[in-house]
Order: structure tokens, then C-alpha cells, then sequence
């Protein structure tokens, strides 16, 4: 990214339209319990947004698409949906079987939502195809986890993990991630999304939160 457009991304993610303004309508219970599944990575990202489908509270699609470029080498909707698909078939989660001694589910499925939102806010794909994506997620998830510690620890395990292949690059940021972990189950922090939307919220009926 040259230095023109970085300072253009910069400027947006300070001054850029409102997220919130333009997607008024609120989410459903299930819509936010969803997009909380990439809470972890959300909490990381500077101007992130938590219970929205659009991933930042800025609207920035340059950031979205070099954030998917960089991390995934996703530069299409062609590549988004190869890389989804990897994502909800395989992932990591079959070579990593056999050191943690089980399928690390959320670690694929944590990030398959986190390309979804970046997806979104990419302009790769449309809102309905948003949530249609997202959908594929829930059943592996609440079927193999009984609470957001849990996911939270199977995620953490797995990335340290995959950090000790990962390259130099990612030096350092295992304690970010653990540290963003310790703040989203915080009972204190109201601003988590995890405490905000309990995990047994999937197993219940849909509603709009009050």
C-alpha cells in the first residue's frame, strides 16, 4: 500500500462515516452471538466493533481488504469462498488433533467469522450473504462448546500452537491475544460482548435484545 492510500485508511478510521448510522437496524440475540465468535480478534483490531456485523466503527473498506489481503491473501470473492471453505471443511483443526488431543473447533471457525466481517466490510459479499456464511458456523460451535471459556480456551491453545510456525512476524503477539481473552470474560467489563450476550443464547429462541 503506498503511502497516499495509507493515509487515506488512516484518516477513515478516525473520521470515516459511522458504521452504526448506516446499519441501524440492531441484530437479533442469535445475529449477535455469532458475530461475537470473533470477539478475540475483533478486540485486537484498533476501531473494531463488537455485536455488528460490520467489523470496524468506521466504515473502511480499504482497511477491510488489505487486512484480508495481508492475513489470508484474499483479493476476490472467488479466494473469500475457497478460503471459507477451508475454513469450515478442514482448517487447522485435523493437524492440531493430535497434539491438543481433540479439534480445536474455534480456532478455524473464530476466524472463519472474522473473515466473514472483513468480507462484509470489503464489499465482497452483501449483507444477506453475510449471514448466510456466518450460519454455517453455528452448529459446529454450540455443538462442541458449553460456554465462552471454553471457546476462549480451545482458541488461545490453538493459536500458541500455530504461532510456533507462524514466523517471526508474529513475535510478541500470543500475549495481545491472551490479554484481549482476560478482558472479554472479565465479569466487570460491560463493554465485552461475552458478557453482554451469554453463550446459551444460541440454544434458545431468537429475540431482539431489549
Amino acid at each position: 500500500m503506498n503511502a497516499r492510500i495509507l493515509a487515506g485508511a488512516l484518516l477513515k478510521m478516525v473520521f470515516g462515516p459511522s458504521a452504526k448510522r448506516r446499519y441501524r437496524v440492531p441484530l437479533t440475540a442469535h445475529q449477535q452471538w455469532m458475530v461475537s465468535l470473533d470477539a478475540v480478534l475483533a478486540e485486537r483490531m484498533w476501531g473494531h466493533s463488537h455485536l455488528m456485523l460490520y467489523p470496524l466503527k468506521r466504515i473502511n473498506s480499504t482497511n477491510c481488504r488489505v487486512s484480508l489481503q495481508q492475513s489470508w491473501d484474499i483479493t476476490s470473492p472467488e479466494s473469500l469462498h475457497s478460503t471459507l471453505h477451508w475454513l469450515a471443511s478442514e482448517g487447522h483443526r485435523r493437524q492440531m488433533a493430535s497434539v491438543i488431543g481433540h479439534p480445536p473447533v474455534a480456532w478455524d471457525f473464530g476466524r472463519y467469522v472474522t473473515v466473514t466481517r472483513l468480507a462484509f466490510g470489503a464489499g465482497y459479499i452483501d449483507e444477506a450473504g453475510a449471514w448466510q456464511l456466518l450460519a454455517n458456523a453455528v452448529a459446529p460451535v454450540a455443538q462442541t462448546y458449553s460456554s465462552w471459556q471454553a471457546f476462549a480456551h480451545d482458541f488461545v491453545t490453538a493459536r500458541e500452537l500455530w504461532m510456533r510456525n507462524a514466523g517471526n512476524e508474529w513475535s510478541g503477539s500470543h500475549e495481545g491475544t491472551v490479554q484481549a481473552v482476560h478482558r472479554l470474560l472479565d465479569p466487570t467489563n460491560t463493554s465485552s460482548p461475552w458478557q453482554q450476550i451469554p453463550w446459551e443464547t444460541i440454544y434458545h429462541s431468537d429475540h431482539m435484545p431489549a
